[in-house]
């Protein structure tokens, strides 16, 4: 399988070495493994939103930075054939049902990121997540089933959910057979 450069790791290792940060220093901060951070340097790995948030936070730059690619200071505007073309697949953070399209590529300096989230049909596995900041989420389509530590929560179309990200939570299709269309907007403390 041909592996797809993110430029994640690039920008991770530009921004370590600018702030003059070992990579042993770096695992020392997130509790990464060396090997592990070799890998997304390399970009041989992409990190799931966890493992960003906490780069990031060793870092002292907000974790959108190392998605976004170039900034910009003008608003940013999305059609619905950018928001398909900024797409990626969170395989590595052992969600692969999960497809994320970002809406706010290139905005420079912000303080939140939206994603526009497809959920494949649900497959019985469920990795939750769990970092510093909020979320909110909108059903765009289809049912959702959201865990938020013990509690669980059916979202239909047009519900919606704001959270302290920090406590464990699940998010995914509430059906095998039907997958659905969330639009998440994540803040990160820097």
């Amino acid at each position: 399988m041909k592996k797809v450069n993110t430029k994640i790791g690039n920008r991770i290792k530009n921004a370590r070495e600018a702030k003059k940060v070992s990579v042993k220093d770096l695992t020392d901060k997130t509790g990464l493994q060396e090997g592990y951070i070799n890998e997304l340097e390399k970009n041989d790995e992409t990190p799931n939103m966890a493992e960003l948030v906490k780069i990031s936070k060793a870092l002292g730059i907000r974790p959108g930075t190392f998605t976004d690619g170039e900034e910009d200071l003008a608003p940013v505007v999305c059609t619905p054939s950018m928001i398909r073309s900024n797409s990626a697949k969170d395989k590595d953070g052992g969600r692969n049902y999960m497809h994320f399209y970002s809406l706010n590529k290139n905005k420079k300096n912000r303080q939140m990121d939206a994603y526009m989230v497809d959920l494949e049909p649900f497959s019985g596995k469920m990795t939750y997540s769990s970092h510093e900041g909020e979320e909110f989420i909108y059903v765009v389509e289809g049912t959702v089933k959201f865990i938020y530590g013990k509690r669980t929560y059916t979202l239909k179309q047009g519900s919606t959910v704001y959270y302290d990200s920090i406590v464990p939570h699940f998010t995914g299709s509430a059906y095998k057979t039907k997958g659905a269309r969330i639009l998440c907007v994540s803040y990160f403390p820097a």
